[in-house]
């Protein structure tokens, strides 16, 4: 099943051209069950800022984006309740997967993806900040082996901690509050 989502996709960085794409698929989320965002957040500068950093992929489906996620190292997140045996670590942000794909697997395949992406350029571990009302997040996050760190409060927001180490082994048990 795996290997025919990827062959169905493609995973890429996400370029200028797509801007108005991917911002439009922020606006069709925000205010949605689960979604911690609103409409103030993302922002186009956020997403500027992500285009010029060469962090933010999106997924695929033909010319159709489906799905899109930043990675880059956010030196104030540093704060939250984190492992030491991450490094050099990415945070995984502005995760989101369009309505009508959601549930069909596509997230945990563009959070795979992402995995790689960021390994590839040099991390060694990914931190994830997500709502605490996100169900179907907190979810994924623990079946793809994320580890349980705590629990912050930013942004007006309540998150759970979660991160990947990515010399540690899969391992979906145990992985925090469900």
């Amino acid at each position: 099943m795996q290997n025919e989502m990827n062959e169905k996709y493609e995973f890429r960085h996400a370029v200028r051209e797509d801007a108005d794409t991917i911002f439009a698929l922020y606006r069709s989320l925000a205010g949605t069950p689960y979604c911690a965002w609103d409409e103030n957040y993302p922002t186009r500068s956020n997403l500027e800022e992500d285009l010029a950093a060469r962090s933010i992929y999106c997924l695929c489906e033909g010319r159709k984006i489906i799905a899109v996620a930043t990675a880059m190292h956010c030196p104030e997140h540093d704060v939250f309740p984190w492992s030491s045996a991450i490094r050099n670590p990415c945070e995984l942000m502005r995760v989101g997967v369009a309505r009508d794909r959601q549930g069909c697997g596509v997230g945990a395949l563009l959070l795979g993806k992402m995995v790689e992406a960021s390994r590839d350029a040099g991390y060694d571990g990914m931190r994830i900040l997500v709502s605490r009302k996100n169900l179907p997040a907190v979810k994924l996050y623990r079946n793809a082996g994320a580890q349980y760190r705590g629990e912050t409060t930013a942004y007006g927001i309540d998150w759970f901690c979660y991160e990947i180490v990515y010399s540690e082994q899969k391992s979906p048990k145990g992985n925090g509050p469900s």
